[in-house]
């Protein structure tokens, strides 16, 4: 087992009334999965893969990651699972523009105990195996959405995560460059990552092994 949510939720206080964005969801996911998460927007979704990522806290619940109870790690704590255990893909990429390819790779290494000496290396690694490392000295304003988001899955897994989140990776893309990058993320999930992917698109869902549709906070 490696995800395991136990009656998750997620509340806001709105005009004095709780709101359930997350309404006591269970889930479990086994590592090396490819799964879908689905829904109307507003369903829940985002939610869901900000809470897996350590990203959000929670009202209800528990939420155990590889035995862990994430709701008993301190901040810092969380920031080293987030930086060695989850690598992020998101639909806007969420780059440093006026920075370049390879320095964008590198960022988070930055932030673990990486020697400096090896940075460069690995981040080459990252970019040659998502189809980019002849774009490593570009800057990244000066790339295609595809180019981009081949970046952003690199930077995801220059830390060897062993679980890709990705928010609508797919959504600012036209049909063949999305088709290109769910294959990366399919070539991931067989080297035996849990590949976690939010999407609107029943395309990119159908790479996936297993679908989770969510509606008003809850599992469907």
């Amino acid at each position: 087992m490696m995800i395991k949510l136990e009656n998750i939720s997620k509340i806001y206080n709105i005009a004095g009334s709780p709101f359930y964005a997350l309404n006591k969801v269970s889930l479990e996911i086994n590592a090396g999965e490819m799964i879908a998460i689905q829904g109307r927007s507003g369903a829940g979704k985002s939610t869901m893969l900000h809470i897996l990522g350590c990203l959000d806290t929670f009202e209800e619940g528990s939420y155990f990651l590889n035995g862990i109870d994430i709701a008993k790690q301190t901040p810092s704590k969380l920031a080293k699972i987030r930086n060695e255990t989850i690598g992020f893909v998101l639909q806007d990429f969420s780059l440093i523009n006026h920075q370049t390819a390879l320095y964008n790779v590198k960022a988070p290494m930055l932030f673990n105990k990486t020697p400096f000496s090896q940075m460069k290396d690995r981040a080459q690694k990252a970019l040659e195996s998502t189809g980019v490392l002849n774009q490593a000295d570009k800057k990244v304003t000066d790339m295609s959405g595809g180019q981009r988001q081949r970046v952003a899955i690199a930077r995801a897994i220059v830390n060897n995560p062993s679980i890709i989140l990705a928010d609508e990776p797919t959504g600012n893309l036209d049909s063949a460059t999305a088709e290109e990058i769910m294959d990366i993320f399919t070539s991931l999930n067989k080297e035996g990552k849990t590949v976690i992917i939010v999407t609107h698109d029943d395309i990119v869902a159908s790479y996936c092994t297993r679908k989770i549709v969510l509606s008003d906070g809850k599992i469907v």
